[in-house]
């Protein structure tokens, strides 16, 4: 099926490594111009590479979207080279090592807003007004399954949560301009090695051994975990026209393991 996204101006954040990575070669896949920002420009460049190899098309634009004046500097740096996003994918975002609520130190509260909850308020901030003023525009987030509520990651599963309900406001808020917001919530996705660069935040996750995967494979009532893929296929959709009636909604990808209502 034709997404009818030919053409359009696509802005990835993170979009160099595992889920990232994916949602950029999907939606490049697709006609969109694919616009990867990322703090590892490096990987950026091997992904944009791969995208060109395919005959899509992407540029990188290496920028840190925990600093304001950073990110609105990069989305006017791919405004004028490429047009007004038509897409944004807030895709950045942290996990730290499984801990109870009580052992979580403020730091820690900290990091999980800077890297989770705060770029998507500043990519969003900065490519709204253009998208209002368009009177069209596509907003998909990448929350979490944490953000129904785990035990262990309570920062985390907080500012994913946080995510989702911003979507929400501002598809109830800016709906009347055309501008759609939805949030996609990914099961755990383990990328391959040549998935991930040396500057991804995922080199800063814990691992996963065997016994973990086994275990949380057998809750899955689809039995398999999902892959980066399934989660940049979802993110295409809710991305095109294709899904013109959907906005303020949030789409668990984790093979039934959460089912929000």
């Amino acid at each position: 099926m034709d997404l009818g996204l030919a053409g359009k101006v696509a802005l990835v954040s993170g979009g160099a490594s595992n889920i990232g990575r994916a949602i950029s070669m999907v939606l490049a896949g697709e006609g969109a111009h694919v616009a990867i920002l990322d703090r590892d420009v490096m990987q950026a460049e091997k992904t944009a590479g791969e995208i060109a190899a395919a005959g899509g098309k992407a540029s990188v634009h290496g920028v840190d979207v925990t600093e304001i004046a950073a990110v609105d500097a990069a989305v006017a740096e791919v405004e004028a080279a490429h047009g007004a996003p038509d897409v944004l994918v807030n895709n950045v975002g942290w996990n730290g090592d499984a801990r109870f609520f009580l052992d979580l130190e403020p730091e820690r509260w900290e990091k999980a807003y800077r890297l989770n909850l705060f770029p998507t308020f500043a990519l969003t901030r900065a490519v709204l007004g253009r998208m209002r003023d368009r009177r069209a525009g596509s907003i998909v987030s990448i929350a979490s399954d944490a953000a129904f509520g785990e035990h262990r990651v309570a920062d985390y599963g907080a500012m994913k949560a946080g995510v989702a309900t911003f979507m929400r406001s501002i598809a109830k808020e800016y709906g009347r301009f055309g501008v759609r917001a939805n949030t996609v919530a990914p099961g755990l996705v383990i990328p391959d090695e040549a998935d991930i660069g040396e500057g991804s935040l995922w080199q800063q996750q814990v691992g996963f051994g065997p016994k973990e995967i086994q275990y949380m494979e057998a809750s899955i009532p689809l039995k398999r975990r999902p892959e980066a893929l399934d989660i940049a296929w979802t993110v295409a959709f809710l991305a095109s026209e294709r899904a013109r009636m959907l906005t303020g909604q949030i789409v668990s990808v984790s093979g039934g393991f959460n089912m929000p209502r």
